[in-house]
């Protein structure tokens, strides 16, 4: 299954154009700690002054460099900077100069993307507790959203979970009862002792670490991953647009009159366009495999 490295890695290389933008790099030539403000590189001819990401996920503020002796000073507070986590790094990591789309940034609209995928797709999450005599009202876990289906145990080593046909989800419940403000009635007539499986609706968790992997993580069926990858592009393409604003140098200049806004308007609404239409289809493919059969509730 894809890991969060691996939609970042993906998103960059498209949104470079696999090969149109050659970035200037180098790579530690040591360790360096969580706390280090110099450290030497292979090649500080390609560091120059400003961001820098190393190891392809911490922001770095660099003050000066000294080219005869390959040193990167950076700026006092210089670590983990816009939101990245300063980190210990062993020799050898690669470091990108000036990087246009960090990684930070992409897992921000990797996230983005997951919060803004529920209702229409969702996690599952499974909450099981035995029948208790004259208790009808249980408590559900704090991140239930909405009940899909309930079943419960029949007496005898049959092992049939026939579909609870009345229940009430309640996300109001009280508190004091019911910490998580979250429960369920469940009003079949069921054995004392046996058992009740609640299957529910809970929105995706987001993904931090590089290594996070996507199934496991969001609770997300790993094909979603490719809804998630549009979604970037389509949230990201526009940033493009940001440096034809600023004209400053002859580069930028030529550019502008050569590369026209909407034209990286029409490639996001293309990435738009995938989306939407995946979204759809994960949609159907969710719903077909967690049915909500018929049930009664009780006002």
């Amino acid at each position: 299954m894809p890991t969060l490295q691996d939609i970042a890695s993906r998103t960059k290389m498209n949104l470079f154009g696999y090969s149109s933008k050659q970035q200037q790099w180098s790579y530690l030539t040591q360790s360096v700690t969580a706390t280090d403000l110099t450290f030497t590189v292979n090649d500080a001819s390609q560091i120059s002054r400003g961001l820098i990401e190393i190891g392809g996920s911490e922001l770095m503020l660099v003050k000066s460099v000294n080219r005869q002796t390959n040193t990167v000073s950076l700026e006092p507070g210089g670590r983990g900077q816009f939101g990245s986590t300063a980190a210990v790094w062993a020799a050898n990591v690669l470091i990108e100069n000036n990087p246009i789309f960090p990684f930070v940034r992409i897992r921000e609209s990797v996230n983005d993307a997951l919060n803004a995928l529920y209702p229409d797709l969702f996690a599952v999450g499974t909450s099981k507790f035995p029948k208790i005599s004259v208790v009808f009202n249980y408590p559900l876990p704090a991140d239930c959203e909405e009940v899909i289906n309930i079943k419960y145990q029949l007496i005898g080593p049959s092992n049939i979970y026939p579909w609870c046909r009345s229940y009430r989800y309640d996300n109001t419940a009280d508190t004091t009862t019911f910490p998580t403000g979250k429960s369920v009635n469940v009003l079949e007539d069921i054995t004392p002792g046996r058992e009740i499986q609640v299957t529910y609706m809970k929105e995706p968790s987001l993904l931090s670490l590089p290594g996070d992997d996507f199934a496991t993580v969001t609770g997300l069926p790993g094909s979603v991953a490719d809804l998630v990858f549009y979604a970037c592009m389509t949230k990201m393409l526009p940033a493009l647009t940001g440096p034809r604003l600023i004209l400053d140098s002859v580069e930028a200049s030529e550019r502008a009159s050569a590369v026209q806004p909407q034209q990286i308007a029409q490639v996001s609404q293309y990435y738009n366009t995938l989306y939407q239409e995946r979204l759809q289809k994960e949609a159907r493919k969710l719903a077909d495999r967690y049915k909500r059969p018929l049930f009664y509730t009780e006002s």
